[in-house]
């Protein structure tokens, strides 16, 4: 999942915040959604495997990604701190664990898709819309 994130930031340096964070959250909802049978089984053993710092790992890899990308938005006035990234990264895998928890349907994911990508959109245009 992490090299999705990581390609998606990287293909969307230099645009717009709107398309980046866009490009971002169907990065993350493909990787968890294309292989829901994994991700499933991933969230039921990690916590007999390491874990809490394999998710260190992996949000570390994320943030260094986002933060690179977002300093490039074209139409930013500022960068949002780290505590905007994270809470943003566990938005995005709280939202999509209960909807893999649940067995979302077809109509529901592609519902889920929409709002995440608008909920995303939102909170970083509002963090980033202040001068610094």
């Amino acid at each position: 999942m992490s090299v999705a994130i990581e390609t998606a930031c990287e293909q969307a340096c230099n645009k717009p915040l709107s398309e980046m964070i866009g490009n971002v959250v169907e990065a993350f909802v493909d990787a968890k959604m294309n292989r829901a049978d994994i991700s499933m089984a991933l969230y039921q053993i990690m916590p007999n495997v390491g874990g809490p710092a394999l998710v260190k790992k992996t949000r570390l890899r994320m943030r260094k990604a986002l933060v690179a990308m977002l300093q490039t938005a074209t139409d930013a006035k500022s960068e949002p701190d780290g505590f905007a990234i994270d809470l943003m990264c566990d938005a995005m895998a709280g939202v999509m664990r209960s909807a893999l928890e649940t067995r979302a349907t077809t109509t529901l994911s592609r519902k889920l898709r929409q709002h995440l990508v608008l909920l995303c959109q939102s909170y970083m245009a509002a963090v980033t819309a202040q001068s610094p």
